[in-house]
């Protein structure tokens, strides 16, 4: 054999194999890595936040934020008031909303496996009006409200 009889595989060969296996792992990547822990940890994130917001709308108003939590989702509301006055009694019927307008509230995705719920009451200076705070359970996941301070974490 000379020089000349030997052959490789050209440039566009290579690249085309490449591009194969790059949509072949693109398609079946997803099946052997499960979505689950991300989504449970999403989902007690955005939780998270909807509880620091509720906080931030309770001194900020000088109202009390109850936030609801269920194992189909969330929802934030204050007293109805008259004017700028905030009702001192009576059931929470209007919805907290966003900057953009978007109610503050939310559902988690099918497979987050939310298995505690409750309700939380901010008070104006940003405590828990409502002790003790129930903790919120998200998978392995679980949010924790500080009954004095209003702080929230997550472990």
């Amino acid at each position: 054999m000379g020089p000349d009889t030997l052959r490789g595989f050209s440039l566009i060969e290579l690249v085309t194999c490449i591009v194969i296996l790059a949509m072949l792992a693109a398609l079946a990547g997803p099946t052997f890595v499960g979505t689950q822990p991300f989504d449970q940890r999403g989902y007690i994130d955005e939780l998270a936040g909807a509880l620091r917001y509720a906080e931030g709308v309770a001194v900020a108003t000088g109202c009390d934020v109850q936030l609801r939590v269920t194992l189909t989702g969330y929802t934030a509301m204050q007293r109805a008031a008259a004017g700028n006055t905030c009702a001192a009694a009576g059931a929470y019927t209007t919805p907290v909303v966003r900057a953009d307008g978007t109610a503050v509230s939310g559902a988690p995705p099918t497979d987050a496996n939310v298995t505690a719920g409750g309700t939380i009451v901010f008070g104006p200076t940003g405590a828990v009006a409502n002790p003790p705070p129930p903790a919120f359970v998200v998978g392995s996941f679980t949010l924790s409200v500080d009954q004095t301070s209003g702080f929230v974490t997550v472990q």
